[in-house]
């Protein structure tokens, strides 16, 4: 017996168990010899895997012949990634083999390293009066929430409110309405018919769905004049972008209710990153090149130079917005989700990141992923097997989703 993607199934596989929907009831029986129409069946009742008899066949392309330099290239850079982590447990093992996979099939360019950035001058003076200083104005230097991010906060909070009071929030900005009806549009949701109105699409999608999606975008949109000197601002997206899908995904093959939360989850997880770079440029640069003088991950040089690292930063926009909750403790536990409130939903999140970095799409500063929780990652209870679906789903749904964020 073998669990296998369902976009891994072929005619004339059998059935080796009863595959039932998240209502438990029979789709197809133990025993089945599959046939085309049975593949479709369980991608639209939502089944990512099922148990087939005999050996499950390695579906994945041939690695196409590579030069042994680009090869070895590419080796370099997702050991790196993967330094800090234990790729002897058998999803990070996977990741690891399908991202050295993956960039060599879609020839994805290495993502640079991060290079030592100058310094102003003076830089590193009295650097420990000035991170007391500076913990005590974050709050104060942090911008007001837009207001139309207070009035989809009071949305969300609010029961009672239908698709109509969202729908009339959001039609208050005419470029998040679009962006919204792009996205509601493209391969994302893969809705059959043309959606029109904000309305129909909150409707479709759902009041809370629309309105966290809706406050992703804002709060990205609020960060998206970062001086490129100081950051790649497109392979910061991608990055996001990819995790959130990630996460999106991961979530669905759990059956959660709320995969729009964890995809803006994923799209905001290193919202730190984007206030320290926008507010404190200099402390930024001075992570980094500690980081890499110091053979050190950024997410542990920032607590040296500034006094909190990013997941610490990102809780004083998050507070200060009031943002929900959710976010906030999926957000701020990535790195650390045995902490959170809700372990599963920040250890997805954190599953989302190192996917991301492994196939090197986008960049978030970082090279290495810190750390792994295993514990939570094996309550999560994704197996090897999903990943290669994950990875598809993400090249399928990345590049339409992109383009509407960078436009």
């Amino acid at each position: 017996m073998a669990c296998i993607a369902v976009d891994q199934l072929e005619p004339g596989m059998v059935l080796s168990e009863d595959v039932l929907d998240v209502n438990t009831r029979l789709l197809l029986s133990k025993g089945q010899k599959i046939i085309p129409k049975h593949i479709r069946v369980l991608k639209i009742w939502g089944i990512n895997e099922v148990n087939i008899v005999g050996d499950a066949k390695d579906t994945i392309k041939s690695t196409p012949p590579s030069d042994p330099e680009k090869e070895s290239r590419v080796e370099k850079a997702v050991d790196i990634v993967f330094k800090y982590l234990d790729c002897d447990h058998p999803i990070l093992n996977e990741i690891h083999r399908v991202s050295l996979t993956y960039r060599l099939q879609q020839d994805v360019s290495l993502c640079p390293s991060p290079k030592h950035l100058p310094l102003e001058a003076n830089g590193s003076i009295d650097r420990q009066k000035k991170i007391g200083q500076q913990i005590q104005k974050i709050d104060a230097k942090l911008p007001e929430a837009p207001f139309i991010i207070s009035e989809l906060n009071t949305v969300i909070a609010d029961d009672h409110s239908t698709s109509n009071d969202v729908a009339n929030v959001v039609n208050k900005s005419p470029s998040l309405s679009a962006v919204i009806l792009k996205i509601v549009n493209s391969a994302f949701y893969g809705i059959p018919t043309k959606i029109d109105r904000i309305s129909r699409a909150v409707t479709i999608i759902g009041t809370k769905q629309i309105s966290s999606v809706a406050l992703g975008i804002c709060v990205m949109q609020a960060f998206k004049d970062i001086p490129k000197d100081f950051l790649d601002t497109r392979a910061f997206l991608r990055h996001s972008l990819a995790c959130g899908l990630v996460a999106r995904i991961l979530g669905a093959l759990k059956n959660m209710a709320d995969t729009e939360q964890l995809f803006v989850s994923g799209l905001l997880h290193d919202i730190g990153k984007l206030i320290t770079f926008k507010y404190y440029p200099e402390h930024a640069r001075e992570a980094i090149n500690l980081a890499i003088s110091s053979d050190k991950t950024v997410y542990e040089t920032e607590k040296k130079v500034i006094g909190l690292n990013h997941t610490q930063i990102g809780r004083h926009l998050i507070r200060k917005w009031r943002l929900p909750a959710e976010l906030e403790a999926n957000i701020v536990f990535h790195h650390t989700p045995s902490r959170s409130p809700d372990p599963i939903k920040s250890g997805i999140i954190q599953l989302a990141d190192i996917i991301a970095h492994g196939l090197g799409i986008g960049g978030s500063g970082e090279q290495s992923v810190p750390y792994a929780d295993s514990t939570v990652l094996d309550q999560i209870g994704i197996s090897a097997s999903a990943i290669h679906s994950v990875v598809r789903q993400v090249t399928q749904q990345l590049m339409p989703l992109e383009v509407i964020f960078e436009g």
